[in-house]
């Protein structure tokens, strides 16, 4: 019969079941753990996996909406009015639809182009054609006028309101007075579609004089923008020819839909008032008899004059209109510049500007004679400090409407007429580089001291350094022709 274990044996068995117990519970609740952080991470994955597939899924619907939205590809054509009128015909057709025919002849002449170009990119001669004329509606309605294009101003809505309804991409818009108002808003839209990958070409309409240049002159080295833009060249001044010459863009004509001269309002021969003279002073034999002198031009120039440093204390730069004179320009004797230099009145024209409708006034040696500015009183001086008192005002933009400046650093936000006349009064205190010899039109710059040789006595007269001091025959003998700007 086998021996019973003793006791010292039933313990250890005993130890050894407990052990292995301990062992087996402890790996049961390592597995329990494990299978709980393995759950969490698994939970985990799967939400980022469904938002990886949503995500996927998002693009992908997005991909698929920007490669249908680009299949439908289009060109535009950007118009500047102001310069660029269109032919008489279509205003002679006015009561037959004249602005659809110009619409219909210009949609002809950009397919014609498309379909003429070596590499078309995709585009079809069916493709949509934005077209945008910019112009001043007013101002362009007053030349069309003036050059008997149409009967009154309101019949330039008849002709806009036809070109408009005959396609429903074309449009115009009327962008008030001001030169910048329709270069800036041609400018901006230039930017919108240049990067954008449905424009495949931009037909600019712009070229007739150097407003562009500056904007253009960006793209000249951009590889995306550059060979969209397509320059429709129309009547150019010969500045512009030459400028818009050395641009690297492609170009064309559209003859048949706008004009290729200028549009210019006929002169109307108008002869500017003259304010009678004082009497001359007497001679005096023991004074030397004053030479003419050759007018040296000076060389430096500045684009505003608040206010003269030149002038002497207590003068007044050209004396205002006796009080019995009317503020009129026109008179009805002498009828003409050779009745002028006939009579050869004493005394210097009223006006605002820097000539009379002949042209360009000149004394007997042919120095410019700057016509008289009504002086602004007190109340207008103090109204313009207050005006310049944070930014000045453009002269050329303001007197000259002319500012090729793209980025003026003075200001051009409108200005009444009485603000106007007293810029003119002030920048009339700057000496013209060109002297008196100057015959650019409407030159607002002064071409003798205006505050008379005898009453000036600054020393340091800025007229006296552009040997404009000296000039003391100001009686007008004739008018010559002015010479256009450059």
């Amino acid at each position: 019969m086998a021996a019973l274990p003793t006791h010292h044996d039933l313990l250890e068995r005993l130890e050894d079941y407990r052990t292995f117990d301990e062992s087996r519970q402890n790996e049961v609740a390592h597995l329990i753990q494990t299978c709980l952080r393995l759950n969490s991470e698994t939970l985990v994955l799967q939400s980022d996996l469904d938002d990886e597939r949503a995500t996927r899924r998002g693009w992908k619907k997005r991909a698929e909406e920007a490669e249908a939205a680009i299949q439908r590809k289009f060109v535009v054509v950007l118009v500047d009015g102001d310069g660029y009128q269109f032919r008489k015909c279509f205003y002679d057709a006015l009561s037959a639809s004249g602005g659809s025919k110009a619409a219909n002849e210009l949609w002809m002449r950009v397919v014609d182009n498309l379909k003429a170009a070596p590499t078309s990119s995709g585009i079809t001669s069916d493709c949509d054609v934005l077209v945008s004329v910019y112009a001043n509606k007013i101002g362009l309605a007053k030349i069309l006028v003036a050059c008997e294009y149409i009967n009154h101003i309101s019949q330039i809505d008849q002709f806009f309101s036809s070109f408009t309804q005959s396609r429903s991409l074309f449009q115009f818009i009327d962008c008030g007075h001001g030169k910048e108002r329709v270069d800036s808003k041609l400018r901006d839209t230039l930017r919108f579609y240049a990067n954008n990958a449905q424009c495949q070409h931009i037909f600019l309409a712009c070229s007739h004089d150097n407003g562009y240049i500056a904007e253009l002159d960006k793209y000249r080295h951009d590889i995306v923008v550059m060979p969209k833009v397509i320059l429709v060249h129309a009547a150019q001044t010969p500045s512009a020819v030459k400028a818009y010459s050395g641009l690297p863009f492609k170009h064309t004509r559209f003859d048949s839909v706008f004009e290729d001269t200028v549009l210019e309002a006929p002169a109307r021969v108008e002869v500017p008032y003259f304010v009678p003279a004082p009497d001359p002073p007497s001679h005096d034999p023991r004074l030397p008899e004053q030479s003419n002198l050759d007018l040296t031009p000076t060389v430096s120039r500045s684009s505003y004059s608040s206010s003269n440093p030149t002038a002497p204390q207590g003068s007044t730069p050209l004396a205002p209109l006796p009080p019995n004179s009317k503020p009129s320009t026109q008179v009805s004797s002498p009828s003409s510049v050779s009745d002028m230099s006939k009579t050869k009145p004493n005394g210097t024209a009223v006006n605002g500007t820097g000539e009379s409708k002949n042209g360009i006034p000149v004394n007997r040696f042919g120095q410019r004679i700057d016509l008289k500015i009504r002086p602004p009183t007190p109340a207008d001086l103090d109204k313009f400090d207050n005006r310049i008192s944070h930014r000045k005002l453009c002269n050329e933009h303001h007197l000259r409407d002319n500012c090729e400046s793209y980025s003026c650093r003075y200001n051009h936000d409108p200005i009444d007429a009485t603000m106007k006349n007293t810029l003119r009064y002030k920048a009339r205190s700057i000496p013209c580089s060109s002297g008196a010899k100057c015959r650019r039109l409407n030159c607002f710059y002064g071409h003798q001291c205006p505050w008379g040789n005898n009453n000036c006595g600054n020393p340091k007269c800025a007229f006296i350094k552009a040997g404009l001091h000296d000039i003391k025959d100001l009686e007008i003998a004739r008018c010559v022709a002015a010479q256009p700007l450059d």
